[in-house]
């Protein structure tokens, strides 16, 4: 390669001072520019790991702060138990606007109340009742609690839960006494 340099013509001073600057370019990126470059990627690992807690905490805070307020409020110690009943054929149809009302009471939000059709007949003690409410879970709670007040309920056979986007849907199987 000497050889084929000294054929160009090139002085051998020329080649030195090119070799050091080189060497000197080298080094420089070597010892300045990578190491940068290897902390600078590893900043940004950090800084995308602490804006996904940052992320998952603002997610979360609603939830913390609905915990929080709910601890603080005063539980009730027993559940109403009244004594059981049936409800009479006659006011089967008062029964959507009283489930309204309990929902409205907890705070829940009434999409659809309708009756199972295949439950009504003449000869039989119950009615099953399907039920679409939304809003808090807590606030269910509610509605449950509620619903355990009324003596021709006899239970919820179902309880389906779906979250949406901002609120929670819930789907359940109420079933009445008949008299």
């Amino acid at each position: 390669m000497y050889q084929k340099l000294r054929m160009m013509m090139i002085p051998k001073q020329t080649l030195t001072n090119m070799t050091i600057c080189l060497a000197g370019l080298l080094v420089i990126v070597l010892v300045g520019i990578i190491p940068n470059i290897i902390s600078s990627v590893s900043l940004d690992r950090k800084i995308n790991s602490v804006n996904f807690q940052l992320e998952e905490q603002d997610k979360l805070y609603p939830v913390a702060q609905l915990l929080k307020k709910n601890a603080q409020q005063k539980v009730l110690t027993a559940l109403p138990f009244p004594a059981r009943d049936k409800l009479s054929r006659k006011l089967i149809d008062l029964f959507p606007t009283t489930f309204k009302d309990m929902a409205k009471k907890a705070g829940m939000d009434v999409i659809s109340i309708s009756p199972d059709i295949n439950s009504l007949s003449d000869n039989s003690n119950f009615l099953i009742i399907n039920a679409v409410v939304s809003g808090d879970f807590f606030n269910f709670r509610k509605l449950l609690i509620n619903l355990g007040e009324i003596p021709y309920s006899e239970r919820v056979e179902e309880i389906q839960i779906q979250q949406n986007q901002d609120i929670m849907e819930f789907k359940m199987k109420i079933r009445l006494a008949l008299a």
